[in-house]
């Protein structure tokens, strides 16, 4: 797959037999290898590096599982062999998913799960037209030139090929400093327009119990500690009792759907999932 890898300057494809560095034959341009990965601009100095964490269908926070069944849903409707790039790729949580596929993984830091380090909107070592899937899952929120980066996996698609995003919405802020932006679904309709792409499924994920959780975990957090004697007594136990409702509620109800966005009367929007198409025929040159 590292043949998907070209020279970004002219396109053309690397020497690749120097275990410390990749070179461009037509132009010269030469990339460093680290630990036999091509890493192409240097990682955001306020960037601080994501831990592992174990993510699957049934790990990690309800969204997060909703967005793998999402994920896994992209893959199955792939042929197999079908080109797929991962941006924003970070720790490899989603390359497991695309096994029967030729599958890149890219991240502005070289971590070692990654296949090369790169910032698209800085440089580009592919050809346009490349993929049949690219991936951004929890990544735009991250990214202040955002709108660049979109635009430029729209490039990167084959005609008819999509752009899968996952992006929240009421969520705290994480990953700080690089948490920049939320999005409403009229921004992302937008967003795809721009690029040239056309939504062919956007939905909404709605979890009115998550918000309670929250209000819960923040006043155990923040507002507890700075209580005292009886009224921090009678503090502790109104949460433990919201909690103990919210965990009753959630039983009952349920913890969170998916549905389409803009259908769902439920003005409480946790995130978006949407898969934008590249129109067929489309040609275009960045």
């Amino acid at each position: 797959m590292s043949g998907k890898i070209v020279c970004p300057l002219c396109k053309s494809r690397f020497e690749k037999h120097d275990p410390k560095v990749w070179k461009c034959n037509q132009c010269g341009f030469s990339v460093s290898l680290l630990n036999g990965k091509p890493v192409f601009t240097d990682a955001p100095l306020e960037l601080i590096p994501s831990g592992k964490i174990e993510r699957s269908a049934d790990q990690g926070s309800v969204w997060r599982q909703f967005n793998w069944k999402f994920i896994v849903d992209a893959a199955n409707n792939l042929r197999d062999n079908a080109d797929v790039l991962d941006v924003g790729a970070g720790r490899g949580d989603f390359k497991s998913i695309f096994s029967k596929h030729a599958y890149l993984g890219l991240d502005v830091y070289p971590y070692p799960e990654i296949d090369l380090a790169v910032d698209l909107i800085k440089t580009c070592p592919f050809e346009n037209g490349s993929f049949d899937l690219v991936v951004l899952a929890n990544v735009i929120e991250h990214v202040y030139e955002y709108k660049a980066l979109v635009k430029q996996c729209a490039f990167l698609l084959k005609p008819g090929g999509r752009l899968l995003i996952t992006v929240p919405f009421l969520l705290k802020l994480h990953q700080e400093p690089v948490d920049f932006y939320r999005y409403t679904r009229y921004a992302l309709i937008n967003l795809a327009e721009e690029a040239g792409l056309e939504v062919e499924q956007l939905d909404g994920y709605y979890n009115p119990l998550a918000l309670m959780d929250e209000g819960i975990g923040n006043a155990w957090q923040y507002s507890l500690p700075k209580t005292r004697g009886m009224q921090k007594a009678v503090a502790k136990a109104g949460i433990f009792v919201s909690q103990r409702i919210s965990d009753l509620l959630k039983r009952s109800l349920g913890n969170g759907y998916i549905a389409p966005a803009g259908h769902d009367p439920n003005p409480n929007v946790l995130g978006y999932q949407c898969l934008l198409r590249k129109p067929a025929g489309t040609n275009q040159q960045n």
